[in-house]
């Protein structure tokens, strides 16, 4: 998710932007913890993304896996 933190998108732009408090932004940030959906959705917004590209993107880099019963 660093990819939407960079360039015009600094850090604090996007906590300004969005009121997102400062730890689940670094969370997000190094991909740690469980963003909820709508931080994603403001974030893209704030940076000018389609909606549910970096929800897309979580998915994908990470599947919920099914356990065996």
């Amino acid at each position: 998710m660093r990819e939407n933190f960079e360039g015009e998108n600094t850090f604090e732009e996007i906590q300004s932007k969005t009121g997102i408090e400062k730890q689940p932004l670094i969370d997000i940030y190094f991909n740690t913890g469980a963003p909820e959906p709508y931080e994603f959705l403001i974030i893209e917004k704030a940076v000018g993304k389609e909606p549910g590209e970096m929800m897309k993107v979580c998915v994908e880099k990470y599947p919920v896996k099914k356990r065996k019963e």
